[in-house]
């Protein structure tokens, strides 16, 4: 599960990545100090921290821009000033949190998200999950337990599943954003199922299709523990 931060105040983000870290020890924790630098990350969270007033670019136009986006998963904001809350609702926030943000709310707010994900299979794996695409004049319902892998070629997204490929427009980030704890970004370009994983190595995975995929030096620490929490998972399950 990943969380990330987002707060033109490097105390702010600090002092909340530390209590983030506390209460959810699982889980990776990304800062951000500005919403221009949150929407050009190449990984989306699962549960975003997000202050409303901002520099540049408010907290409310990054909600806009990654809602715009399909972007689906956990919206928290936070902020200083209470009368912004009724706002926080043309985004599908989650819950709202008033700086200074009490540790007991916070643990509280964060608890309650992880079980919304949990609700919806995000993260146990327990449930077919179903997103849906537009490939050229259709749309498709996709079912995410028979996607093995995605990969973005000449601007295009080609869905590898267990009988076919399916290819649309769109970006690979937004995809991310949409599928969940049981699949890992091992690549800029490849986004795999880990329960189609067969082996791999620190170079690449095989999936059980028998397609080799490359993984980016920098991811594979990452994958690695990824795929140790989701055979966890499977093993308590």
């Amino acid at each position: 599960m990943r969380i990330a931060i987002c707060d033109d105040e490097k105390r702010i983000c600090s002092i909340l990545a530390e209590k983030v870290g506390k209460f959810c020890q699982d889980a990776k924790i990304i800062t951000y100090a500005s919403g221009k630098e949150l929407l050009e990350a190449d990984e989306l969270p699962d549960i975003l921290l997000l202050d409303i007033r901002m520099p540049e670019i408010s907290g409310m136009d990054v909600a806009k821009i990654l809602r715009d986006r399909d972007w689906r998963k956990i919206l928290i904001f936070i902020t200083g000033e209470e009368d912004q809350v009724f706002h926080s609702f043309d985004f599908q926030a989650f819950h709202f949190l008033v700086k200074p943000v009490a540790d007991e709310k916070l643990k509280e707010v964060l608890d309650s998200a992880q079980k919304e994900l949990e609700r919806y299979g995000d993260m146990s794996g327990k449930h077919d999950k179903y997103i849906e695409i537009q490939s050229g004049t259709s749309h498709v319902r996709v079912n995410l337990t028979q996607l093995l892998y995605a990969e973005v070629y000449d601007r295009k997204t080609i869905l590898h599943m267990k009988d076919e490929s399916i290819e649309y427009y769109g970006q690979l980030s937004a995809l991310e954003g949409l599928v969940g704890n049981d699949f890992y970004r091992i690549h800029r370009s490849y986004l795999v199922n880990m329960k189609y994983v067969e082996r791999y190595d620190r170079t690449s995975v095989t999936t059980l299709g028998g397609d080799i995929i490359p993984i980016a030096r920098r991811e594979y620490d990452g994958f690695l523990k990824a795929y140790m929490e989701y055979s966890r998972r499977r093993i308590d399950s």
